[in-house]
């Protein structure tokens, strides 16, 4: 079964998540460090406006270290932050709005 990280510490925004997500087959993850993720997780999933995650240093360490695809969300989306953390190796950023919308379609379409 697949694995899928969520890096969200936004209580109401997690659990509306992880019930998008229940749907598809995927185990679901809370993690607090790169080091809480199980062993054969494909898609992490971050809050970039939150403090710890959403830090060009945090999405660089992830990326470096796993070899997740790694989908980002932020309120909203301004060029220069997207720019520094897609050069950090988050391979998506989306609008906070679309994201709990569109994670099941996402999830189905990068696990293909």
């Amino acid at each position: 079964m697949n694995n899928i990280a969520l890096f969200v510490k936004d209580f109401q925004k997690g659990t509306e998540l992880s019930d998008r997500l229940a749907t598809v087959n995927i185990n679901i993850t809370f993690a607090e460090s790169i080091y809480d993720l199980p062993d054969q997780c494909q898609i992490g999933l971050i809050d970039l406006d939150d403090e710890k995650f959403g830090t060009v240093q945090f999405v660089s360490e992830l990326n470096s270290q796993t070899k997740m695809t790694l989908l980002g969300y932020m309120e909203k989306v301004q060029k220069e932050s997207r720019d520094k953390l897609k050069a950090a190796g988050c391979d998506m950023i989306l609008p906070k709005a679309s994201v709990v919308k569109n994670i099941q379609s996402l999830v189905k379409e990068l696990l293909k």
